[in-house]
């Protein structure tokens, strides 16, 4: 008898430990999933503000800022109420094929202009109320003001909140005011469901940040959360989200569930990421919480997403039979039951931990053998090439997927050689998918070792096609002028101060001619901008078809471009003659017409020009002479050349 109750104490006591431990092991298991989910939430919705930061800061640039509607924004400081009514109506009548066709289907809910001083001075989604002082309620517009700067965050309005891109206005050192463009949460949802496998979404507003700031007569554009007393959502009119939300059984019964947990509360009162497991009637959801704050740092609301997690109940029905198989077990032999736990621990989270890397994962993960077959490909490997899965096991995936260029056709393969090395390997790579289309791939290979022994390797990789398209986009934009397609300013700089460090060195002359089309405002102020658009782009094609391609013809600025000319030669007159010839090639192109839209139209140009062949000049000193020359040429009469 003595035996037995210290064997089954020494039992209760192991077994206890057993489920402890295993308890403990599979919240660690849920975690990890929930973990999964919540970091997807995180990464996708910085993707997609930023993404949109990208598209609305494009909207504002190239569209936005016209000189018509710069004029008229000049025009109401100092104007009217009168005055001012007016200029708003020309103002929407201009801007408003744009938002109504275009910003609206991109998902830019709002579009809102402020004064100087904080006011309204027109919003696009309610045009009959302006006027109003906003610098004191809105923290975007009070910063945008105050620092001229841009600023963006998600943020209550006085009648709808919003993911908020507020852009200052300065014209010639002149602050006008500020533009506001807002994305719907709905909009962010629809570019968040391309990337995430959320069933719903709900927006959960923090009462003190958003609907507490509204006019009296919009409250009604919000109704309370399920979840708590401290946030509101969207009212169900205007939000497809929330007539869900309230229509849902599933979801009516779990935000009940978690308007009755007090965790939930609690957490939601942190302001941090959370994310809830719920099990109902043998189905697993995950209830993930992201929250969003305010330019002032005050939270805003939490984005709120439902996701159907099969795997917990896979996991509680795995760990029902542990505890039970446990007992049985832990009967038999205590002792060795309880290392073979301790083993099964470490596997169970190493596998649970690979498989939600592995599956949830973007990024294509295909195991290779010492030679180079392929062992295994996750969903996302057969997403991106295209292949079925039977089609790539087994498979040399260097003569399946990998291509060389032919400028290193005679170049070792990098991945080749790290594996035949069995050495860790990252870069830029070319792969070929099953329709044959190229695509770039960015490639972490490492070896993979089971029992101190490589077995092959690991290659994780992401398609980087759209990127490099993206960032030479950007690249382009940066250098480049959007209407000549000319080389912008920067770029110009760029080549004239790298143009300057060459002479230095060969004490060869050089030259830069700076061009001004005469009485072009009278053809914008007469016929149009449009017909001001097209001469500037067939200026820039006559400028380019008549110069060498050594030379630089670049857009300095509204009717203004420059010439930057290499290689004139060793001596100063001679090459000063050069010049001239050059310049007056340019002017006799000035004189045949120029075909626009609908009409011939003559314009001539006065060009002033420069020498330089060392570093005793800066650029700045080279276009500024450049520049005098040129405005001596207008005082005189237009139309002629003068090379100081």
């Amino acid at each position: 008898m003595k035996q037995i109750v210290p064997a089954l104490a020494l039992l209760c006591t192991l077994y206890l430990l057993f489920f402890l431990n295993s308890y403990a092991v599979k919240e660690r298991e849920i975690q990890i999933i929930l973990d999964g989910k919540n970091q997807s939430l995180e990464s996708s919705y910085k993707a997609v503000t930023q993404m949109y930061r990208i598209s609305i800061e494009n909207y504002f640039k190239y569209v936005i800022m016209q000189p018509r509607v710069i004029e008229i924004l000049r025009r109401s400081l100092h104007a009217s109420e009168e005055e001012k009514a007016l200029l708003r109506g020309n103002l929407y009548r201009y801007l408003y094929p744009l938002y109504q066709h275009e910003l609206i289907a991109q998902g830019i809910r709002q579009l809102h202009f402020h004064t100087e001083k904080g006011e309204s001075f027109l919003r696009f989604h309610q045009p009959n109320e302006n006027g109003d002082l906003l610098i004191d309620v809105r923290a975007t517009i009070k910063k945008a003001n105050e620092e001229r700067t841009f600023v963006s965050g998600f943020e209550g309005g006085r009648i709808y909140p919003g993911f908020r891109y507020v852009y200052p206005i300065v014209d010639q050192g002149t602050f006008l005011g500020t533009v506001e463009l807002s994305l719907s949460y709905e909009r962010i949802v629809a570019e968040l469901s391309k990337l995430l496998n959320a069933q719903h979404y709900l927006l959960l507003l923090n009462k003190e940040t958003t609907t507490d700031v509204v006019f009296e007569k919009h409250r009604d554009h919000f109704v309370p959360s399920m979840i708590s007393e401290r946030f509101m959502i969207e009212n169900p009119s205007i939000s497809s989200l929330s007539d869900q939300a309230l229509k849902s059984p599933l979801l009516i019964h779990i935000n009940t569930l978690l308007r009755d947990n007090p965790r939930v509360q609690k957490l939601l009162a942190h302001n941090q990421s959370f994310s809830i497991p719920l099990v109902l009637e043998h189905q697993g959801y995950s209830i993930n919480f992201y929250p969003i704050f305010a330019i002032d740092n005050r939270l805003g609301g939490y984005v709120t997403t439902y996701d159907c997690a099969p795997e917990l109940v896979d996991i509680e029905n795995k760990y029902l039979t542990i505890y039970l198989l446990g007992f049985i077990t832990l009967t038999i032999l205590t002792f060795g039951l309880y290392l073979l736990l301790v083993q099964r621990k470490r596997i169970v989270l190493e596998k649970i931990q690979f498989e939600t890397i592995v599956t949830s994962t973007v990024n294509g993960v295909i195991l290779l053998t010492n030679d180079g077959a392929i062992r295994f490909v996750n969903a996302a490997t057969l997403t991106i090439l295209g292949y079925r899965e039977i089609d790539m096991l087994g498979k040399n995936a260097h003569r399946l997927i990998h291509v060389h260029p032919q400028s290193l056709d005679q170049v070792p393969c990098p991945i080749i050689e790290s594996i035949a090395h069995q050495r860790s390997y990252v870069g830029e790579e070319l792969f070929r998918t099953a329709q044959g289309e190229h695509i770039f791939v960015h490639v972490n290979l490492t070896p993979f070792i089971q029992e101190n022994r490589s077995v092959g390797s690991v290659m994780i990789f992401r398609n980087i096609t759209e990127e490099k398209k993206a960032k030479e986009t950007i690249e382009h934009l940066a250098y480049y002028d959007s209407l000549t397609e000319l080389p912008n300013r920067k770029l110009l700089l760029d080549r004239l101060n790298y143009t300057v460090a060459m002479c230095a060195r060969s004490h060869e002359y050089c030259g830069l001619l700076f061009i001004d089309l005469d009485n072009f405002k009278n053809l914008n102020d007469t016929l149009g901008h449009e017909y001001g658009d097209v001469l500037l782009q067939k200026v820039a094609k006559r400028l380019q078809k008549i110069l060498r391609h050594c030379d630089t013809v670049a857009r300095f600025g509204g009717d203004e471009f420059v010439v930057l000319i290499t290689q004139l030669g060793l001596n100063e007159h001679p090459s000063k003659e050069q010049l001239r010839r050059i310049a007056h090639k340019v002017l006799k192109e000035f004189s045949k017409p120029f075909s626009l839209i609908d009409c011939d139209y003559e314009c001539s140009a006065s060009i002033g020009g420069t020498l330089f062949w060392d570093n005793s000049k800066t650029i700045n000193d080279i276009l500024k002479d450049a520049d005098i020359a040129m405005y001596a040429v207008k005082r005189s009469g237009k139309n002629k050349i003068n090379i100081a």
